[in-house]
């Protein structure tokens, strides 16, 4: 598991002032790609690898509350391989100020596939250890 932190920004939210729900999806993001970087996969050659890409075939996300501008996050985030081709991530969203009630949660599925075939393909050993 992986915690990352964010402040909401004015930008994350809607015309209601709320955080814009592919907002936090895309902060959810952020949080693959830092844990990611944590484990010494460098991005730049990760997301050009001319062998492999993985792209994101589901995502949800539920809010238990609003999140407003300025809000501080603490995003748990925890990733599980489902076979040799595919792998999800449950993110819990929670106030930073308090650990116990999460506000949201997302998830995201992701299946690697070789990007000019489009056919599935293992996942890198890089990607397995990330994930074990």
């Amino acid at each position: 598991m992986l915690t990352y932190y964010r402040t909401i920004r004015l930008s994350d939210t809607d015309a209601a002032g709320v955080v814009y729900f592919a907002s936090l999806l895309s902060i959810c993001h952020e949080a693959y790609e830092s844990s990611l970087e944590t484990a010494e996969i460098d991005l730049k050659t990760f997301f050009r690898d001319p062998q492999m890409v993985i792209p994101i075939v589901h995502a949800e996300i539920t809010f238990f509350q609003p999140l407003w501008s300025g809000d501080r996050l603490k995003i748990d985030l925890t990733a599980v391989q489902l076979n040799q081709t595919e792998f999800e991530i449950s993110y819990k969203i929670l106030l930073s100020s308090s650990d116990d009630k999460s506000i949201a949660q997302a998830k995201t599925r992701h299946v690697c596939i070789n990007p000019t075939s489009r056919q599935r393909v293992p996942l890198s050993e890089s990607m397995v250890k990330w994930l074990s």
